[in-house]
């Protein structure tokens, strides 16, 4: 449950505002420079972030008067902190940890708010409005974003094709104007490797390894999974390569459908949020998150993605080849596949969940799990067909 924290001292806590640079948060929400603060609340928002630079996520609620009127106004606020503040930190291997603290890019989505990034996007899409970067300190910081009323409608195959298209044209645009911060993977096949050694080696792999996690009940059973995924682990370093010799461009990063807001009041423009960590990968990259992120929130049916996985791929060429980037299609379904392989075949199972009580509800949830990891484990052996046929 939500709990609600109210009164300047919370606001203060959270997100570093007194109540004087609070009423210049209101006035910028509300375009109006006259606006006075009435009452305000703090409400933690529960959503299961796994950034490393992720350091909170809130919501402010309020009232202002504006000539007498009392009018409500709201703002998400997202806190961003170094990769040193981030508590799984100290389990990666010492050269990562130092790597990591060199280029650091905890403030890359400020960077990506506060640049003239949003000038350059193609129609139908832009960014959330910022209305404010306060500096917390000790390597913090909290944006305050426009909160955006969201449409109730579920995506559906047009809204996922056309979502694809965009991103094809946002890759192109940003990639044709270098536009992405400075802090940007800009090496081919870095982004890609840096998840590679941060988070598959250091524990994605060991965890493939472990026995006796695999004679839990709910993964028994699963001996040819394990089996099939220890192979295609073997052949991520000839995934990775091929990656870098498609053609590269510039990602957002994690183009989940959650990262793609809907407003209510303007449902054919997206809304492109939860800029983490991007740069040059593979053409078709982007496309792993969109296609399956609502099926890892259990909103959408493993059995709906192949055939969406084609819509994608078609509507992501056309999105590029209308930025005058003419790459084949055969190119995007590798760069789709490799990613998604990559980011989320070995992660899709929450192994973490092992330690809770059997319920029917945990059993239903694991099940699923292991048919989309099925489903990724597939995809990524047949890669190697596709690269020996030539695309």
């Amino acid at each position: 449950m939500t709990t609600t924290r109210t009164g300047r001292v919370d606001v203060l806590e959270v997100c570093g505002l007194s109540e004087a640079e609070l009423v210049e948060v209101a006035r910028a929400v509300l375009s109006e420079p006259a606006a006075e603060l009435g009452q305000h609340s703090v409400l933690p928002v529960d959503y299961p972030y796994g950034s490393p630079t992720t350091d909170g996520l809130f919501r402010i609620r309020a009232t202002a008067f504006v000539d007498g009127l009392e009018i409500a106004w709201s703002t998400f606020v997202k806190r961003l902190r170094s990769y040193r503040h981030w508590p799984l930190f100290s389990t990666m291997p010492l050269s990562l940890q130092e790597e990591w603290l060199r280029k650091d890019p905890w403030r890359y989505q400020a960077e990506v708010y506060t640049s003239s990034l949003g000038l350059m996007l193609p129609p139908g899409v832009r960014l959330p409005g910022l209305h404010r970067v306060q500096e917390l300190g000790d390597h913090r910081l909290a944006l305050f974003l426009e909160d955006v009323v969201e449409t109730e409608s579920a995506w559906d195959r047009d809204r996922f094709a056309r979502a694809a298209y965009v991103l094809g044209r946002v890759s192109a645009r940003l990639t044709d104007e270098d536009a992405l911060p400075a802090s940007a993977f800009r090496v081919p096949g870095e982004l890609t490797r840096t998840y590679v050694e941060g988070r598959l080696l250091v524990a994605s792999f060991p965890t493939l390894h472990a026995d006796p996690l695999w004679e839990h009940p709910l993964l028994q059973g699963s001996y040819d999974l394990r089996a099939d995924l220890i192979e295609l682990a073997a052949r991520v370093p000839r995934i990775v390569d091929r990656l870098t010799r498609l053609p590269q461009l510039m990602m957002h990063g994690d183009a989940s459908p959650q990262n793609f807001l809907v407003p209510a009041a303007d449902p054919d423009t997206f809304v492109l949020i939860d800029w983490g960590m991007g740069g040059l990968a593979a053409a078709g990259d982007d496309l792993g998150q969109l296609l399956v992120g609502l099926a890892h929130a259990d909103q959408l049916a493993i059995s709906d993605l192949p055939n969406l996985r084609e819509a994608l791929i078609t509507a992501h060429a056309e999105g590029l080849a209308a930025e005058d980037w003419a790459v084949d299609e055969a190119s995007v379904r590798y760069g789709l596949d490799g990613g998604l392989v990559i980011r989320s075949a070995f992660t899709s199972l929450p192994y973490e969940r092992l330690d809770e009580p059997i319920t029917d509800e945990l059993a239903e949830f694991f099940a699923a799990r292991l048919r989309l990891t099925r489903y990724l484990v597939d995809l990524g052996l047949a890669l190697e067909t596709a690269e020996n046929a030539g695309t």
